[in-house]
């Protein structure tokens, strides 16, 4: 892996994002079974714009976008200084590395990397969901030092004629 750049966010970067983040958010909670097809786009985008709404500018977020050093885009970070319910310290929302660019450490620099903003920012915690299925991530994650907090699981119930 080449030198990694993690630099802020641009408000134009943020718009596609966003746009980006609210159609794939939803289609996970479909995965999961949290929301139906029908709400998911609309919740989706309800709560992105409850948490960020003020976009790049938003006051106790970090959205961070990660390059190679000749500048070709590579993914894109965003964790919340503080999350507002339910965890003591940072959280991140959303961790995302290019198709074609993974498996080279992206993932794990852009991770250490957060980890450091917030701590210079003086908080001593960072947490993340990630959904059951998507196991590269949480492999990622584990090696990283991250442990389980709290395990939802379901199961699907035959239903009767």
């Amino acid at each position: 892996m080449g030198n990694l750049v993690v630099r802020p966010m641009t408000s134009a970067e943020f718009e596609a994002f966003r746009s980006r983040l609210v159609r794939e958010y939803a289609a996970e909670h479909v995965r999961a079974g949290n929301w139906t097809a029908d709400e998911a786009e609309a919740r989706s985008a309800e709560q992105t714009a409850e948490l960020l709404p003020q976009g790049v500018e938003t006051p106790g977020m970090l959205l961070l976008m990660a390059e190679t050093a000749g500048g070709e885009p590579v993914g894109h970070l965003w964790v919340a200084l503080e999350r507002r319910r339910g965890f003591p310290g940072a959280w991140i929302y959303a961790i995302e590395i290019a198709p074609d660019q993974r498996g080279k450490g992206y993932g794990r620099a852009l991770l250490l990397a957060a980890e450091q903003a917030t701590a210079r920012r003086g908080v001593g915690t960072i947490g993340l969901n990630v959904f059951g299925p998507n196991t590269a991530a949480r492999n990622l994650y584990e090696s990283a030092g991250y442990e389980i907090a709290s395990l939802q699981m379901h199961k699907e119930l035959p239903q009767p004629d």
